[in-house]
Order: structure tokens, then C-alpha cells, then sequence
């Protein structure tokens, strides 16, 4: 059974979450899980909405990679403001928001790479 290419991020996700906020109860640190869950939702919105934005500029036939990366770029920037002030403001536990968002920044550089590892066999 495959599962659909929207849905899987999702899905790893939300395992990679489930067995970080047990991993953090366990350590009675579960503020800092729930910091770190939600840097990796904050991720999954990025990458939503950066679908979006790829799907607005392809419909509308804009020629060029300036727009795309215009506007990757300034939500990335926001993502990572956002996260750096939650971040100071709540820390240390606080803290844990970063740390999820790399977490999902490097699992969806190996989710979008899987398939190009799989064809080099």
C-alpha cells in the first residue's frame, strides 16, 4: 500500500511527534516536547502553504524562478523569526521549537530525496 504523496510527511510526522512527546515525558520534560512537536507543525504549515504558493505561481503562467523564491524565501524568513522569538521568549523549553523545525527541515530534504536514492540502485 502506498500512501499519497501529500499524506506521508504528515504521517512521519506525526509518529516522529507521538514518540518525541513520550521520549520527553519520560524525561519530565514535557514542555520542551511539546515545544519541539510544535516546530515540526510549524514545518509541515511551511511546506503546505509553500505548496500553495507553487501551485498559484504555475497557474498563473509566471515565467522565471524570481517569484518562486521570493516568496519561499520570505516564508521561510517568517517561519524562522517566528520560531526564534517564540523560541527566546519561552526559553529553554522554548528552545524545543527550533530544534523541531530542523527536525522536519531534515526529514523532508530525505523525503524529497528518497526517491532519487531509490532510482540509483
Amino acid at each position: 500500500m502506498t500512501v499519497n504523496g501529500d499524506r506521508g510527511p504528515i504521517i512521519v510526522s506525526t509518529a516522529a511527534g507521538i514518540t518525541i512527546l513520550a521520549a520527553a515525558g519520560m524525561q519530565d520534560r514535557l514542555l520542551l516536547g511539546v515545544f519541539i512537536c510544535a516546530g515540526i507543525g510549524l514545518g509541515l504549515a511551511n511546506a503546505y502553504l509553500t505548496r500553495l504558493g507553487v501551485a498559484e505561481l504555475v497557474s498563473e503562467n509566471t515565467s522565471g524562478k524570481g517569484p518562486l523564491a521570493a516568496i519561499t524565501g520570505i516564508r521561510l524568513f517568517a517561519v524562522t523569526v517566528l520560531a526564534l522569538v517564540a523560541g527566546v521568549l519561552t526559553r529553554p523549553d522554548g528552545l524545543g521549537i527550533l530544534y523541531g523545525l530542523v527536525t522536519f527541515q531534515i526529514g523532508a530534504a530525505f523525503w524529497a530525496a528518497a526517491p532519487t536514492l531509490r532510482s540509483a540502485r
